[in-house]
């Protein structure tokens, strides 16, 4: 993986040393975003998103759970050039899996449009989950994969990379993740862009659309995240 980062240009980076850059956009209630110390690595920040059932998420973009950062403008994704986007995420000890539904942790979203996220990476029971979306019908996930195990993820940082060519057609697309440099998911010529949108963008943090609305396991979750960096060829 560090060979491969090697051959990008890196257009934008922060370990949460100095707080949350401002050009990072906030949608969350109060405090439910913060940096903290590292809670495993010595003398590094990290940050913390947590959330609760009861919290009143109205005043929250469409008033849906959520608990999300959004990156800049600066780091939008267009169709054709070849990104590479690595970040890092930890399972506290505490944590207590939701099998009754699925909680997005990190998604590029399609611009202004709406619709289920292009690429989103979730928890749902003790399972991963990677899927995508684009073309003509965005109502169905085009493409996706379970990921096993979360369950031993718990209290130690877990590396992921994702490399992405967006491209509505799905001609040039590719989408390829990878978790502690392992290769966990591929798809080729399936169309991982919504028609058009050349300015989709990355988010970090916590969606959990059927909180509210749905059982639930859990009535509160936190989850940390580690240095993000964002590449381009």
């Amino acid at each position: 993986m560090t060979a491969l980062a090697s051959t990008y240009d890196r257009i934008f980076s922060t370990g949460w040393d100095h707080g949350i850059d401002a050009g990072i956009g906030v949608q969350a209630n109060p405090g439910d975003i913060t940096v903290v110390d590292d809670p495993v690595v010595g003398g590094r920040k990290a940050l913390r998103v947590h959330m609760f059932q009861s919290e009143d998420f109205s005043r929250i973009a469409n008033g849906v759970p959520r608990a999300e950062l959004i990156f800049p403008k600066a780091v939008s994704f267009s169709q054709g050039p070849d990104y590479l986007i690595r970040w890092s995420t930890l399972i506290p000890v505490g944590f207590t899996f939701d099998a009754k539904q699925a909680v997005i942790i990190t998604q590029v979203h399609q611009g202004e449009w709406t619709g289920g996220p292009t690429i989103a990476l979730s928890l749902q029971g003790k399972q991963y989950a990677i899927s995508e979306r684009g073309g003509v019908n965005t109502a169905t996930v085009s493409a996706g994969k379970w990921l096993c195990c979360a369950d031993v993820d718990k209290d130690k940082w877990v590396n992921w990379s994702l490399r992405y060519v967006a491209d509505d057609s799905g001609y040039h697309a590719s989408t390829q993740l990878w978790k502690d440099g392992h290769l966990v998911f591929a798809s080729q010529g399936v169309p991982n862009a919504y028609i058009g949108v050349q300015d989709a963008y990355l988010k970090m943090g916590l969606y959990k659309s059927g909180w509210k609305s749905s059982v639930s396991d859990v009535s509160e979750i936190t989850l940390f995240y580690g240095p993000v960096s964002v590449s381009k060829k």
